[in-house]
């Protein structure tokens, strides 16, 4: 049976529900507005405090203000105070080189370096095909005078020694060095070390028998191109097998990583990043055929972020075994956000899932195979002889290895 309904009280309807409508509107609405107005003057009191110590110090400090060194700590002070551990904030120098050395080519002397005890220099690796390298330098040797000035005769010592090391294209540098010889005696010489551009040397191999060993010390962009070099050589080579090492690698960009993962992997998606609001695949490989042969990653404390899923990925999608022991456990994402003149601030942006992690933030990968090395084994002085009988972990690794199926 139909109903007629009279027109004063369809009317009446439609203004109740309109009244409905503009309360929840006006009540949504009433909240934004004051969270807004609550973010503006909690900004608004940042600022004004920031003014009024400003006028203060300007009025009545006894000595000059370095404007930049003032800007950089306010900069440095609002990331150290975001409470994430990862944040970071580089002024216009630092950020050049830090892209600089993400795109793979470094402009440098060409090694590492470190305090030792004595306070003098001590050079930790030398890169490939660098002016170090042609010079003759080694890792273990340490730098007693730069530029014909005793490390310790500096006024601020080491510290300041190694900003010469610092330099920018085209300066020679004079270092003294001191070198034990095989009888443990040591040797003292000069050498003159011109600060040049050369390709960071970011993947390394060998063939082990029928096992390719892969070494990747951190993921730039000149890695995947690299580790593709390396690695199609190796089965060029006769590799039936491959022990993959980021032992020590912390990482780098997740452009990089998905290429190298591209060299292995077939078509798949790997590595999921959790926004704040949203999620999204930021790692899918593209390759139609996977690299099929017994795998295993090697890794420790030092394994961390994209290396940590390099390990992770390799588990799920081609069986890899993991030797070694825990890693770092950094499952999260930055991203840098370039500012006005140069600089720019590097916060968390995301967490990093690979199809079977979980979330590992601050956990870290539990090895297959838990395996560490004797505390008096210092890898990066061993030669390739000496690696295969006192690399507790590699030793496995080549077991692991040889007897999947």
């Amino acid at each position: 049976m139909n109903k007629k309904i009279s027109l004063g009280i369809a009317i009446g309807l439609m203004a109740l529900a309109a009244a409905v409508t503009f309360i929840i509107t006006y009540n949504y609405s009433l909240d934004v507005f004051n969270s807004k107005v609550k973010s503006v003057s909690e900004k608004e009191s940042i600022y004004v405090k920031l003014s009024e110590m400003d006028k203060y110090v300007r009025a009545n400090y006894i000595n000059d203000i370095d404007e930049d060194m003032l800007t950089d700590s306010i900069m440095n002070g609002y990331a150290a105070g975001l409470n994430d551990k990862y944040a970071q904030y580089y002024p216009a120098e630092d950020y050049a080189k830090q892209t600089q050395k993400e795109s793979g080519v470094s402009i440098g002397l060409g090694f590492n370096w470190d305090k030792e005890e004595s306070g003098y220099i001590k050079i930790t690796s030398v890169t490939a095909n660098s002016s170090a390298e042609k010079a003759g330098l080694l890792a273990g040797d340490v730098i007693t005078a730069v530029n014909n000035t005793d490390v310790i005769a500096f006024e601020k010592g080491y510290d300041e020694a190694v900003t010469l090391l610092n330099c920018d294209e085209g300066t020679k540098v004079k270092l003294h060095i001191k070198r034990l010889n095989k009888e443990g005696v040591s040797e003292f010489f000069a050498v003159e070390v011109v600060s040049e551009k050369t390709e960071i040397i970011s993947v390394t191999g060998r063939l082990i028998d029928k096992i390719a060993y892969v070494k990747i010390t951190t993921f730039n962009e000149k890695t995947p191109e690299q580790f593709s070099g390396v690695l199609n050589q190796l089965i060029s080579d006769g590799a039936e097998m491959a022990i993959f090492d980021v032992r020590d690698n912390l990482g780098g960009l997740t452009d990089s990583l998905q290429g190298t993962l591209d060299c292995i992997l077939g078509d798949r998606d790997v590595v999921t990043a959790y926004y704040k609001d949203s999620s999204e695949v930021v790692i899918h490989t593209t390759e139609e055929q996977q690299i099929k042969m017994p795998m295993a990653v090697l890794v420790n404390k030092n394994t961390a972020s994209c290396s940590e899923l390099f390990a992770f990925a390799l588990r799920d999608e081609a069986n890899a075994q993991i030797v070694g022991t825990e890693t770092y456990g950094k499952g999260v994402m930055q991203k840098t956000h370039k500012l006005t003149g140069g600089a720019a601030i590097k916060i968390t942006v995301a967490t990093l899932q690979t199809k079977n992690s979980g979330d590992y933030n601050g956990i870290g990968i539990k090895p297959n195979f838990e395996v560490s090395l004797p505390s008096d084994v210092d890898l990066s002085v061993l030669t390739e002889e000496q690696q295969l009988e006192a690399d507790t972990q590699l030793i496995k690794a080549i077991e692991v290895v040889s007897t999947i199926q």
